[in-house]
């Protein structure tokens, strides 16, 4: 029976490491990659596999072939070409104040730079990055968490500091959008979803892939996946004597309930199951379902304090409701003026994974608890408070 890694590994690490398991996802790479657009962005909620995907991205592109021959993309006709990758990490930006933020944003692009001796003086940002563009034929860009630094920022009050932080990533997005015929490819990652209201007003030609049906299985397990990937595992669940369910069908149905149910499209209805509780779970030695996943990062420590000052009853016991331009032009610097714009917090709490699409109609998005165990964690925050 294969192992499950929980904790966070590259790509190269899992695809190297023996009897491990890789829940292919590169079908959708493959799709990305030979399309005329090349620019992505898709937000997804933490822990659903974004940072793999990167590392994925960064693997395919550095031309390391011998990775996917046994992957779907390795039996189409992808030419795996080499490509210069500049991969930056936003997660790991300091927030403590502007400078650090510069500081640490100059450090990933010197890191960059030096991967491919070129030297950069320590200028702006956006500077710097026009300099790697000069130098590099066809690079390929990866963006993880490009939104981390405002939300961190927001959640802590800093609202003068997130607008600072946006003011520059605006200039260095601009700079991108000048080379965008020289770039081969741009991957992007985060929580929140893109908006030109603040950091983005002069990245219009990313195609953000957050709600495309094409994609809704792109971050977390679909049902096929977990058949395919955990057969070995679900069986010995289904083998231990303290199992409750009497047969693979009742047990499905309630690991079904307590980790699955998250809907990515407004247009497709296939849901899919949280990564990390999937693996947590079967990683574990006992059938009883517990909670692995909460969205403590600074995103979901927002959504919890601003449905505090909402009626939190109101997402409990209704079904709210969203339209979906509410949700496409939702920006986390609103949230800092107004802690009363309902569909913002709803909006937010979608973004954390505390919330999904329940059903859609033309004109409205009504979101819901995507399981059991996220009901659970949710009300657990108010209840400890």
């Amino acid at each position: 029976m294969k192992d499950i890694i929980t904790a966070h590994a590259s790509f190269e690490d899992l695809i190297r490491a023996e009897n491990t398991i890789y829940v292919d996802k590169t079908s959708y790479v493959y799709r990305l990659v030979t399309n005329p657009n090349s620019f992505y962005l898709i937000s997804r909620p933490r822990g659903f596999g974004k940072s793999l995907m990167c590392s994925t991205f960064d693997a395919l592109f550095s031309g390391k072939k011998e990775l996917f021959k046994d992957l779907y993309i390795g039996s189409t006709n992808y030419d795996f070409k080499q490509y210069p990758v500049l991969r930056f990490d936003f997660s790991k930006l300091s927030t403590v104040s502007h400078e650090d933020f510069l500081h640490d944003f100059r450090a990933q692009l010197d890191e960059n730079a030096r991967n491919y001796s070129i030297p950069l003086a320590p200028e702006a940002p956006s500077s710097m990055m026009i300099e790697l563009l000069r130098a590099l034929e066809k690079p390929v860009i990866i963006i993880d968490e490009f939104d981390s630094p405002i939300v961190d920022a927001v959640s802590k009050g800093e609202t003068e500091t997130a607008k600072d932080m946006c003011a520059d990533l605006n200039v260095f997005y601009k700079v991108i959008k000048s080379y965008s015929g020289k770039i081969r490819f741009l991957f992007m990652t985060g929580c929140t979803k893109l908006s030109g209201r603040s950091m983005f007003s002069s990245m219009n030609n990313v195609n953000d892939i957050s709600l495309d049906p094409d994609y809704a299985g792109m971050s977390g397990y679909t049902e096929e996946e977990l058949l395919t990937y955990f057969s070995e595992h679900i069986e010995e669940k289904l083998r231990m004597p303290e199992c409750p369910y009497g047969s693979k069908e009742e047990f499905l149905s309630a690991l079904r309930g307590y980790y699955g149910g998250y809907r990515f499209s407004d247009y497709f209805e296939e849901r899919v199951y949280n990564p990390v509780s999937i693996g947590s779970y079967f990683a574990g030695s006992v059938s009883q379902f517990s909670n692995y996943w909460m969205a403590t990062d600074s995103l979901g420590t927002i959504a919890v304090t601003l449905a505090r000052h909402n009626n939190f009853l109101r997402i409990v016991k209704e079904r709210p409701e969203l339209y979906v331009l509410d949700l496409v032009l939702f920006d986390i610097l609103m949230l800092s003026a107004n802690y009363k714009n309902w569909p913002a917090v709803l909006s937010l709490l979608y973004c954390a994974g505390y919330l999904t699409l329940a059903e859609v109609d033309e004109t409205s998005l009504y979101l819901g608890f995507p399981n059991e165990e996220v009901r659970r964690m949710f009300l657990s925050s108010f209840i400890e408070t």
